[in-house]
């Protein structure tokens, strides 16, 4: 007669390491790929044909029993226990052991994702060695100290494991995946009453006896935010490392650091010398740009007029006289409205603007028609003219006094720019205050 297949997934955990994100849903239930791991296990326990599936609960319970309450039904039959205290992995085992009466068992903890179907696993598993009671799915990991790392020898039996050791034993991780036959049933009703955790208890009693069994599919224990990340990341077309979120953070930021070369920094320091002596004759401060970097200009603007003087070292000081060009929307409406939108700022420097007061032009492209004419009446003006500007600069180039020109083509570390800049003059203004300013 032939055996029937049953599992144990081990769904009882706090999921401690994923809180927020566990405060109210079970960590058994975290979706991925659109799926709870959970329904992920299930149905692929379900393709390999297993005819019995029991699930422990505890954390949550509601939340679980709800779930398997409005699956849809198939042929395999599933099973709640709860848990008034967790037992431990092999606790549970040891509590539910009848479940698995003339059975092939497989024992699984539901927070690991992979797409391994595990046909081969229970495969390799009915042909395992003489001697060995169990078999174990392992896989390669990349992060050694995380796992219970084993070692086997050349028939991939056992030898060795370290459970989640800083000392480098390799790379060869337990993917807490078992399959068994009676026989270690039967070691199992051995064990005494307080062994109740199967990595840190059990396996080492087994040891020589273990089949290991490496999996090649992409294998993720879902105990953190960056492998959750990781496994919903994972795609059948596109490589997790190349297009991970740390892999463009990296990229990005290393862009970023680029941009700020010798030349550029020597323009930077002009800006913000320019900036203190403005603040200590009382000239007037002008600041423009459009859509992000209007919003970037108030900001800068907020910084100038308190930060600096608020901030670092003492004495407190009032800020500089600054005024951020695009922060009245009734100016910026009635003179785009009367005049043209091109001629929003240039009027306002026309009205409020005198001889060696400062402009500062925040633009990606420098080629808006508002700044370049803002530019142009600075310079009749007498004021003098900074711009922070990306991609070739345009004609705002040509027209500042400084032009700060980083020829990145990425508006989003333009924008960047103009905002680091501001907050390095910021600090360095706050701890460099004049003596005395023009008030």
């Amino acid at each position: 007669m032939k055996k029937k297949l049953k599992a144990i997934l081990l769904s009882a955990g706090f999921g401690t390491r994923l809180r927020p994100l566990t405060e109210n849903t079970p960590k058994c239930l975290i979706k991925v790929k659109g799926k709870p791991l959970l329904e992920i296990w299930l149905s692929k326990l379900e393709k390999l044909g297993c005819d019995e599936v029991l699930i422990n609960t505890h954390y949550l319970n509601e939340k679980v029993e709800e779930f398997i309450s409005s699956r849809e039904k198939s042929k395999m039959k599933i099973i709640l226990t709860y848990e008034d205290e967790i037992l431990g992995t092999a606790g549970t085992l040891k509590r539910n052991i009848s479940f698995f009466d003339n059975s092939i068992g497989l024992l699984i903890h539901v927070d690991n994702y992979t797409d391994d179907d595990l046909s081969s696993f229970l495969n390799s598993h009915k042909s395992k060695p003489d001697g060995c009671l169990i078999s174990m799915l392992t896989f390669k990991t990349d992060k050694p100290s995380t796992c219970g790392i084993v070692n086997v020898n050349k028939e991939n039996i056992v030898e060795a494991f370290y459970e989640k050791e800083e000392a480098n034993y390799g790379n060869l991780a337990n993917g807490a995946v078992y399959a068994f036959d009676e026989e270690f049933l039967d070691f199992v009703k051995k064990l005494s009453s307080n062994e109740n955790d199967f990595s840190t208890q059990v396996i080492p009693k087994l040891i020589g006896k273990i089949y290991a069994c490496k999996t090649f599919h992409e294998y993720i224990d879902i105990g953190s935010y960056s492998s959750l990340i990781k496994a919903l990341m994972i795609s059948d077309k596109k490589n997790y490392f190349e297009n991970s979120f740390s892999t463009f953070v990296n990229s990005y930021l290393d862009r970023l650091n680029k941009c700020f070369d010798c030349p550029t920094l020597e323009k930077i320091e002009f800006l913000a010398v320019s900036l203190r002596n403005a603040w200590e004759n009382g000239n007037q401060v002008f600041l423009c740009g459009n859509g992000g970097s209007a919003g970037n200009a108030i900001h800068i603007a907020n910084d100038f007029i308190y930060g600096v003087g608020a901030c670092g070292e003492m004495p407190v000081l009032p800020g500089l006289r600054v005024e951020a060009l695009t922060a009245n929307p009734a100016v910026m409406s009635c003179l785009a409205n009367d005049t043209g939108f091109e001629n929003v700022f240039s009027h306002q420097i026309e009205v409020k603007g005198n001889q060696d007061d400062i402009l500062i032009v925040l633009s990606g492209s420098g080629n808006s028609l508002n700044v370049v004419n803002a530019l142009k009446k600075a310079r009749d003006k007498g004021l003098v003219s900074h711009s922070i500007l990306a991609f070739n600069g345009g004609l705002c180039k040509g027209l500042s006094d400084n032009p700060i020109h980083v020829p990145i083509d990425d508006m989003q570390i333009a924008e960047d720019l103009q905002l680091i800049i501001g907050h390095l003059c910021m600090q360095w203004l706050s701890s460099n205050k004049p003596s005395k300013i023009f008030i």
